[in-house]
């Protein structure tokens, strides 16, 4: 496509070149050729030539480049375009200009400013499209602002703007990551009860979420009913439910999965591996895990650093902490950087097998990358600290989380109380329980739990029963 673009790049400079006339036509239909391969510079480049002979931009040009600028993530520059286009040239924007606007800010998370060219949009009269409203629905239910995104639903109703796949597809995918399956399953039925034919998406969404719930059945029950409506299945719909046997330890119901898919002439991908190598893992066959690594290279596929940080930390569980750190090297040798996911796996891994000295090494190493270790890493460097009996150190790691701008948990403050407690700092745990209250963290079964048993261990069994 790429070389296509170029001999009609270069045939269109040639007939310049040789004197013919070019009208405004003629150069919006190549500006809108380049912005098809997405190259925006090009194309504005050859808006500037329009200009230079006289010649005026329209709307269909303008809009062309602002929605690829809009797809590069570069905002400001189709923002500025956007001022030159409605002050400079006069141009009254289209539909299409504000869905690429609309879009282009909510995606790099500029709500406020998608909103303000929304309302733009009405107070210049221009009527949204299902497009504009499946904008604003998919960006609200990624919020998890569903109920939100379904009162924008009733006014497209109410306009009559009639939704397509792609606007019910946004409304199940925010029901299911806002905890609300059922529901979503529910306005699936509803749907296809008035007339609505779902697309492979739609019930990729639902098997997804089905599979994450562990009704991994469930899930393949919804494949059977693609199979029987005539929707064919892709790789994203048996990556799901493989992924779903995985997690339950059902393997072998994976593979079956698995050859069903072949079976059907769909070639697995790195996802598929991740799925499999993550399912041997917490089965315990950390062996079966690395052997599958190792075939990935033999069929044209190269683990990515999802893959590595799994197989990391499964290497990690087994006590097969040098193997872990071999495969951490191995993938940098490789080009991979490793993520704040696999420096966790890899400290929580030496601590557990008590090379704490070593685990703050690489917490070091990752710190001067640019990575900036989250709560979970503080958590288990902590957590270590305590265990090693050094109380202090652990302390005042604690206390310099709040000014790393990341947020304490529960979790957190139980592992701080549990190193008073097992020291039998029975006073310190309690000052942090309080604290703790005091700070709006609700205390657990298991903070409860720790705290009584620390005054059982003193024989105080007044205290502990203060705790009940």
């Amino acid at each position: 496509m790429v070389g296509k673009t170029t001999k009609a790049l270069n045939l269109f400079h040639a007939i310049l070149d040789n004197g013919c006339l070019c009208d405004q036509v003629t150069f919006v239909v190549v500006i809108n050729g380049l912005c098809k391969t997405t190259n925006a510079d090009t194309a504005l480049k050859l808006l500037r030539e329009l200009q230079k002979r006289d010649l005026k931009p329209n709307v269909q040009g303008y809009s062309a480049i602002i929605d690829t600028l809009c797809k590069e993530n570069r905002l400001q520059d189709a923002l500025h375009l956007y001022q030159e286009m409605t002050k400079t040239q006069g141009i009254i924007p289209s539909v299409v200009t504000y869905n690429s606007l609309i879009d282009g800010l909510f995606k790099i998370g500029h709500h406020k400013g998608a909103k303000y060219v929304f309302q733009d949009m009405l107070d210049k009269g221009i009527k949204p499209d299902v497009i504009t409203y499946t904008i604003l629905i998919d960006a609200l239910c990624k919020e998890k602002r569903a109920d939100e995104a379904f009162q924008i639903l009733d006014l497209m109703r109410q306009k009559g703007v009639k939704a397509t796949a792609p606007t019910y597809n946004a409304l199940i995918y925010g029901l299911c990551i806002s905890g609300q399956r059922e529901q979503a399953t529910q306005f699936f039925s509803d749907i296809i009860s008035q007339g609505f034919s779902p697309d492979v998406q739609t019930y990729n969404i639902l098997v997804d979420a089905l599979c994450k719930d562990g009704m991994a059945k469930e899930g393949s029950e919804l494949l059977e009913l693609m199979s029987e409506t005539d929707i064919m299945p892709d790789t994203v719909t048996y990556n799901a439910l493989i992924d779903g046997y995985c997690l339950r330890g059902q393997i072998e119901e994976a593979i079956r999965v698995y050859n069903s898919m072949l079976g059907r002439g769909l070639k697995p991908n790195v996802v598929t591996y991740n799925s499999f190598i993550n399912g041997y893992c917490k089965a315990k066959r950390v062996d079966e895990a690395v052997l599958l690594f190792q075939d990935m290279n033999d069929i044209g596929l190269f683990p990515n650093v999802v893959t590595s940080s799994i197989l990391i930390d499964g290497l990690c569980k087994a006590g097969r902490v040098e193997v872990a750190q071999q495969l951490f090297e191995d993938m940098q040798n490789c080009g991979q950087n490793p993520n704040i996911i696999t420096y966790a796996s890899l400290i929580d891994g030496l601590c557990c097998n008590g090379c704490l000295s070593e685990a703050m090494k690489l917490f070091h190493k990752m710190e001067s990358t640019g990575l900036k270790a989250n709560v979970v890493i503080y958590s288990i460097i902590v957590d270590n600290m305590c265990k090693a009996g050094k109380l202090n150190e652990a302390m005042e790691l604690f206390r310099g989380l709040s000014t790393k701008d990341l947020q304490l948990d529960t979790r957190t403050y139980n592992i701080m109380i549990n190193g008073f407690c097992n020291k039998g700092m029975l006073s310190d745990a309690e000052s942090l329980f309080a604290e703790m209250e005091e700070k709006g963290f609700a205390p657990d079964n298991w903070t409860f739990n720790i705290i009584i048993q620390g005054f059982l261990k003193k024989n105080d069994t007044h205290k502990a029963v203060e705790f009940f």
